[in-house]
């Protein structure tokens, strides 16, 4: 059972340790009672998958049962198991994966149990003589309900006891089966009943219990966490003092020789970071004004104002890093994509975002370039792939391989490239310039995929920042 132990919903500084108010009521205090549910549903909802979908299938395998045991009814029975049963465990099945399934999953679950034994049930009172046996079937369903769906306590004895209570009801009312036949039936069925419900409450038990250390432990850790912060602090607070005392120890003549180096260095840093930037606009400039005299284009300026802001927001990060030589594609590609996207969409809100950026650093040299591709693809994504006002969505993911190599992906769900582009002989400056920057400069890799919507794939070599 997973847990983000940084997160927990209803935490409260001053909350007693003493969580559990009652073993028996199996119920945490408000606050924590919905952070436990939402616990115990990732914890169990992959397991609850697997017993739908595995139950559906013996259910129905057990057809040929059917064949070898009651031949004479075995086609009442198969109506039961597949023009009953099995199309409702589907739903449930199904259901599992809608996003309401997790509010109302222990009802869902129980319903399920319900059809499952009630169909076991109608298969008993088909024809008693040849089908009490099948009463075991009912203990496997009561094995499904308490152990292994995933249902909680209170819910998987109502279930339960209701399949139970019907199977007795309508062997009574409906069978005239010998008194001895019945009496083992219920005796086995009662006593499997009872001892399910008595592993449920201790399973349910010792999961709250686990939760309630686990929780502790995070409450304890907090306050380390905040003793550990106050030391630091102080600890700051002394370095800087003993700090101050050794500068004032030192002459004035080392620290201004000392100030006019560091200074002079980073002036030379910024001519040199100036040129190698002008030198790119240049570059622009020039292509772009062979491209206009080839392919004139009305909002040439604003292509030109989108590139110089893909590279301005590179130094933005940079003076915002720690360093001051390496940017994160993580915060930058974000702030990249918001800037586009309100430039050239007229109306907020048509296509989503969805961001999985792993925390990748690259250097200066690196990322003016790419910030550029980036630009120009993402540009086409936004003014290309969903034209008249189309809803859609863009996925972002940066990812670093164990072997050092960056991959980036961009993928849209929009209309897809026209049918007989060549990507690989481009005729627009955007799509030259991806290829010149992603596969010449930065000697990386590029591909495109447009068989559903259109990905984006840029994978970039490892080199030392």
């Amino acid at each position: 059972m997973n847990m983000r132990m940084g997160s927990w919903f209803g935490y409260k500084p001053g909350l007693s340790d003493n969580l559990i108010e009652s073993s028996s009521k199996l119920r945490f205090p408000p606050e924590i009672e919905s952070a436990f549910l939402d616990d115990y549903y990732e914890g169990t909802i992959l397991r609850t998958r697997i017993a739908v979908f595995m139950g559906l299938v013996v259910y129905e395998l057990f057809h040929i049962l059917d064949y070898l045991v009651v031949p004479d009814v075995k086609t009442a029975i198969m109506w039961i198991r597949f023009g009953f049963v099995g199309p409702m465990i589907m739903i449930l099945f199904i259901l599992t994966f809608d996003r309401r399934f997790k509010r109302y999953n222990q009802l869902f679950i129980s319903m399920g149990i319900l059809v499952a034994g009630g169909g076991i049930v109608m298969m008993t009172l088909i024809s008693p003589h040849y089908t009490s046996s099948y009463y075991a079937g009912i203990i496997i369903v009561l094995i499904y309900c308490y152990m292994i769906m995933g249902l909680r306590f209170y819910w998987a004895s109502a279930a339960g006891n209701i399949v139970v209570i019907s199977y007795v009801l309508g062997m009574e009312l409906f069978t005239d089966l010998p008194i001895s036949i019945t009496i083992s039936n219920y005796f086995f069925l009662l006593g499997a009943d009872v001892m399910l419900m008595f592993g449920a409450y201790f399973t349910e038990v010792l999961r709250r219990r686990d939760y309630q250390l686990r929780y502790q432990l995070d409450l304890k850790s907090r306050k380390i966490e905040s003793l550990n912060e106050d030391l630091e602090i102080r600890i700051k607070e002394r370095t800087v003092e003993l700090e101050v005392e050794i500068l004032e120890r030192k002459s004035a003549q080392n620290t201004t020789q000392k100030a006019l180096k560091e200074k002079e260095i980073l002036l030379k840093e910024v001519y040199h970071r100036t040129k190698n930037n002008m030198n790119v606009v240049i570059s622009l400039l020039n292509l772009q004004t062979t491209e206009q005299q080839q392919h004139p284009a009305e909002d040439v300026f604003k292509q030109l104002s989108g590139r110089i802001y893909s590279m301005s927001l590179v130094h933005e990060q940079l003076y915002r890093s720690k360093d001051l030589a390496t940017i994160r594609l993580d915060q930058y590609l974000p702030k990249l994509v918001s800037q586009i996207k309100y430039s050239v969409m007229n109306v907020e809100g048509q296509i989503q975002l969805n961001f999985q950026c792993d925390p990748v650093a690259v250097g200066l040299d690196r990322a003016v370039p790419l910030g550029l591709a980036l630009n120009e693809i993402i540009t086409n994504a936004f003014k290309h792939s969903f034209p008249n006002g189309r809803k859609g969505t863009i996925d972002f993911s940066v990812k670093k391989r164990k072997s050092g190599v960056i991959e980036i992906r961009i993928h849209n769900d929009g209309v897809g490239l026209p049918e007989g582009f060549d990507f690989e002989n481009p005729e627009t400056l955007g799509l030259r310039l991806i290829q010149l920057l992603i596969v010449e400069q930065l000697a990386g890799k590029f591909h495109v995929d447009s068989s559903d919507g259109v990905l984006y794939k840029i994978e970039l070599p490892q080199f030392a920042e």
